[in-house]
């Protein structure tokens, strides 16, 4: 997968430039947010082969699956044509899919305008469509054959947006980089109030360049991949029981809550390090969440990808900057845990 890092509009355009030589067709998947929000984008995109998904995780499915590849087979696109993805992660998740199985496969370029797409939805391969209320029940692995890394559009988030991607930043730093840790826990009040590109832009570095390396280990989510689900059993079993109201990062700061507090009752991180934690995703002023059903709750976790044989795989601190699997995990203690939220 060839990472392109981008700073100004005209390297931006000439890329896409580049991929009409490189491609016969290009078909550009988008959302009218990430249109309205990004000029840039009506000046790249073909007016006969793009598609308008629906919004936010409502695009991840089946029907909207079925509409793009008609609509791709309508176009002719063939198998010397490209995807080319633009938005946040649930577009990603959307075109990773069809490009893998339009024709058994086409080519796909990912270009994510979130954070959170740019640190890690658009990193790794996984695609995925929802079915009813559960997350990513149906997907495949496929990398995309180039990505488009273009900070202006950082610019467009809204802070809701950043914060988002600021969870994905987090969860690398507690599994895997207690000096990205540090690093947050210094400039957090910076980070929510100025957009430093530079400083933004190196630690999107840090974060492809830690899950490219835990991917290259295990691209199919047998072993040490499942570290980075760190925070994610309880946030997408949050996001169903919201009925996808409450978003994808603002789910996993509270599975991070939930986990960080678990690796504490086990000794495995001290009181001092789980506080720093929790002031650390305090100081991001989530909103405090509407008190849910339990037990609702934990039927999605029942059905999370990550039981194998009814046994949770369930991921856990070492200590800040190492995580490591529990099996067979007492579904329990996570249930008794979900009164700290």
């Amino acid at each position: 997968m060839k990472i392109h890092y981008l700073n100004l509009e005209e390297n931006f355009t000439n890329q896409i430039k580049r991929y009409h030589e490189q491609y016969d067709k290009l078909f550009f998947i988008t959302q009218n947010p990430i249109l309205n929000q990004n000029p840039i984008i009506n000046t790249i995109i073909h007016t006969d082969h793009h598609y308008i998904c629906s919004d936010k995780e409502q695009c991840k499915s089946l029907e909207e699956y079925e509409k793009i590849i008609k609509f791709l087979s309508s176009k002719h696109c063939n198998k010397n044509s490209v995807i080319i993805s633009i938005g946040g992660g649930t577009v990603t998740d959307l075109c990773g899919f069809v490009s893998s199985s339009y024709m058994r496969g086409i080519a796909h370029i990912a270009v994510p305008t979130t954070l959170l797409g740019m640190v890690d939805a658009a990193i790794g391969g996984k695609t995925a469509l929802n079915i009813g209320q559960i997350r990513n029940l149906i997907g495949s692995y496929k990398n995309p054959d180039s990505l488009i890394i273009y900070d202006q559009f950082l610019h467009t988030l809204s802070k809701k947006d950043i914060i988002n991607g600021y969870a994905e930043i987090l969860k690398y730093a507690l599994i895997m980089d207690e000096k990205l840790f540090i690093e947050i826990e210094n400039n957090i009040d910076e980070l929510l109030s100025n957009m430093n590109l530079d400083f933004i832009q190196s630690i999107i570095k840090k974060c492809i360049k830690h899950k490219l390396h835990i991917v290259e280990q295990d691209q199919y989510d047998q072993g040490i991949r499942n570290i980075l689900n760190f925070g994610h059993t309880v946030g997408h079993a949050l996001e169903s029981c919201s009925d996808f109201k409450i978003s994808h990062g603002i789910a996993v700061f509270h599975g991070m809550r939930i986990a960080s507090y678990l690796s504490y009752k086990k000794n495995n991180i001290t009181m001092k390090d789980y506080n720093r934690i929790i002031k650390l995703i305090e100081k991001i002023n989530l909103d405090k969440l509407q008190k849910m059903n339990h037990n609702k709750i934990m039927e999605f976790i029942r059905v999370d990808k990550k039981n194998i044989n009814e046994k949770l795989n369930y991921i856990l601190l070492k200590k800040i900057g190492s995580a490591y699997i529990e099996k067979n995990f007492d579904k329990e203690n996570i249930k008794k845990a979900l009164e700290i939220l």
